[in-house]
C-alpha cells in the first residue's frame, strides 16, 4: 500500500511539473508573443526536392524569456540537427535568434513578425571558416501549416536554397 502511495505522489509531482512548464508562456503583450503559435508544438516537413525531412520542436524556456527550437533533419540530408534560442533584445527593441548546429555552424539575426509571417532578414551563417548570407521567411497557412523558404545570396543575386512546407504534429 505504501509503494502505491509513493507511486501516486510521483505521478502527481510529474503532472504538476508539466502544468508549471506549460504555464511559463509569456503574456500576450510580451515582445515574444509573435512566436507563441510555435511554442509547445513540433512541426515537420519534407524538403521540396524530396527524400529529406526537417522536424522542429519549440518550447518556452526560463519562464517564457526564451523560445527554444530543437530541430533534426532525417533522410538524404541527414544526419543534421541544430538548436535555436529566440529572445527579446530590449536595447535594440527586436526579437533576435542564436542558432548552433551539429556540424559546428552558427548564425544569429533578427526576427521580424508580420501578419501571418515571421521574417528572418539577411543573416550570416558561418561554419568551418566559410560564410553564407541567407534570408528566410516562415508563412503560416492557418493554425497547422507553415511554408518556410530560405534564399542564399550568390554573386549578388538571391537564389532559393530550400523550401519546406511544415505541418504541425
Amino acid at each position: 500500500m505504501a509503494l502505491k502511495s509513493v507511486y501516486m505522489r510521483a505521478i502527481a509531482a510529474v503532472l504538476l511539473g508539466f502544468t508549471m512548464l506549460a504555464s511559463a508562456a509569456p503574456a500576450a503583450d510580451s515582445p515574444l508573443a509573435p512566436l507563441s503559435r510555435l511554442a509547445g508544438h513540433c512541426w515537420k516537413g519534407e524538403f521540396a526536392e524530396g527524400g529529406s525531412w526537417d522536424r522542429h520542436c519549440f518550447e518556452w524556456a526560463y519562464d517564457g524569456k526564451f523560445l527554444h527550437d530543437k530541430h533534426v533533419v532525417t533522410g538524404k540530408r541527414a544526419p543534421y540537427g541544430g538548436e535555436t534560442f529566440y529572445r527579446y533584445d530590449a536595447k535594440g527593441k527586436r526579437i533576435v535568434f542564436h542558432y548552433f548546429n551539429s556540424q559546428g555552424g552558427y548564425s544569429e539575426g533578427d526576427v521580424q513578425p508580420a501578419q501571418n509571417e515571421l521574417r528572418f532578414p539577411e543573416e550570416r551563417y558561418e561554419q568551418g571558416g566559410k560564410a553564407l548570407v541567407l534570408r528566410t521567411f516562415w508563412r503560416f497557412e492557418g493554425a497547422t501549416r507553415m511554408l518556410a523558404v530560405t534564399e542564399q545570396l550568390k554573386d549578388g543575386q538571391w537564389v532559393e536554397a530550400w523550401r519546406i512546407t511544415f505541418s504541425r504534429e
